[in-house]
């Protein structure tokens, strides 16, 4: 950056540190860049000198939530803002994003039944696409919720192949949302051009339907691909970590998994990269994401990125496996009976209420501010799938169990069922760390 650039930040952000309340103008121009000017009819000069203004504050405004609590704390108050505070704190791929103008103001709005969606900006990459949004109402839309959402890039569907995701505000009235829309590809995505559109309807008495065309501008970051190919064992499990993909919205690791295990790999819970210092490059957030469940040889797993960060050298690892022994990887049940035909040997399940189409389990909490979903699939006495219409978690307010239910579509049921296990309390023995950089 630019010694004068580096002047300015510095002064900005003794300044901010020095004021217990953001005076409300300095909040407005932050908001302004984090926004596409709004008002087309500006000439090009002043909307250049306008982006280069707010991208000196943005960067200022990363500084201070970083070193300032008390700062970041005013941050989060302002409307709008308190979403990039919790980014920040948490993310530092993120903050490197918004550093390398990688987040792009869209500012493109469309009124549909006296409410409006205004797409704030946008984060894409091959893997995914983050799309940060307001919805203003002059009724109270708390607990507004989302259906058949879709994103378009040059009139196909980008989400056929991908998992979806946003916030819930579900909280106190309001009449104006700040959230984001989460597109996470199952492999990583060639885009025909720069031209999106994202459709949706709001779960409403009237449908309300969206259909919002915007316009990328960035260019779009490949993925830095780092092949492996190294065998690791832990435990006397053997995995096989063939590549790790770098992009800027997620790290992707692929791991193969040897058939001849005797035990069947749940979860990762500790999975990271660090650097040359022992510093943690890229982790996981909110616990490990990705495509592939524990029926897959192969599987893809997602971590929080630092893709704007170039350090000596890279090492992988990992830790805090959960397994299970492969025949105890699964709970039997006969539904009808309203008995318990398998599950694991260490008493740590206890089945707390069988139905016709549900059960209700009992076990202790696996990790402290985390719930993982206990089921990734069911089967039936023939083999097949039986659908999982709803999967719900709540703890015992003492954080020592967790309770899960799950409802299965009664029309497939032929028992006894299989339920298989995403996620258990029983842990490989050692780590693991490989050099990939």
């Amino acid at each position: 950056m630019y010694e004068k650039e580096e002047e300015m930040l510095d002064e900005s952000r003794k300044q901010l540190e020095q004021t217990e309340i953001p005076d409300q103008q300095i909040m407005n121009a932050i908001q302004q860049g984090l926004l596409q000017a709004k008002n087309k009819k500006r000439k090009r000069k002043n909307t250049l000198w306008t982006l280069s203004v707010a991208a000196i504050l943005m960067l200022s405004l990363v500084t201070s939530i970083r070193v300032s609590p008390a700062f970041a704390s005013a941050i989060a108050s302002i409307p709008g803002m308190e979403r990039f505070v919790d980014l920040f704190l948490i993310d530092k791929g993120l903050e490197a994003i918004i550093e390398n103008e990688y987040y792009e103001p869209i500012g493109v709005s469309q009124v549909k039944d006296d409410m409006t969606f205004t797409i704030d900006g946008v984060i894409l990459d091959e893997t995914g696409m983050e799309v940060f949004y307001t919805i203003e109402a002059p009724s109270s839309i708390e607990n507004i919720m989302y259906d058949n959402v879709d994103v378009l890039n040059d009139g196909r569907s980008l989400s056929d192949n991908a998992a979806i995701s946003y916030g819930f505000h579900g909280q106190e009235k309001t009449n104006r949302i700040e959230e984001q829309l989460s597109f996470n590809f199952a492999e990583a995505h060639q885009f025909a051009s720069k031209q999106f559109e994202l459709k949706f309807q709001l779960k409403n008495e009237k449908k309300t339907t969206f259909n919002i065309p915007f316009t990328i501008k960035n260019d779009i970051k490949k993925g830095k691909v780092y092949s492996v190919n190294q065998e690791v064992e832990m435990d006397g499990q053997k995995m096989l970590v063939k590549k790790i993909t770098v992009y800027p919205l997620r790290v992707a690791i692929n791991l193969e998994f040897d058939e001849q295990n005797n035990m069947e790999i749940l979860q990762f819970e500790d999975m990271r990269i660090e650097d040359e210092n022992g510093e943690v490059w890229s982790s996981i957030q909110n616990g490990t994401t990705g495509f592939g469940g524990v029926e897959n040889k192969e599987r893809t797993y997602f971590l929080q990125s630092n893709y704007f960060n170039q350090p000596k050298k890279l090492f992988f690892k990992f830790d805090k496996v959960q397994a299970l022994p492969k025949e105890e990887s699964y709970l039997l049940i006969d539904l009808e009976k309203k008995e318990v035909l398998n599950k694991p040997a260490d008493g740590q399940l206890e089945v707390m209420n069988i139905s016709n189409n549900s059960v209700e389990v009992k076990i202790p909490q696996i990790k402290e501010n985390h719930m993982y979903e206990l089921f990734a699939d069911a089967k039936n006495a023939k083999g097949e799938r039986i659908d999982m219409p709803s999967q719900s978690m709540h703890g015992d307010g003492d954080g020592e169990y967790n309770y899960t239910t799950i409802n299965l579509d009664s029309k497939n049921i032929v028992n006894p069922i299989k339920l298989y296990f995403s996620a258990y309390p029983n842990y490989l023995d050692g780590s693991v760390s490989v050099q990939i950089k």
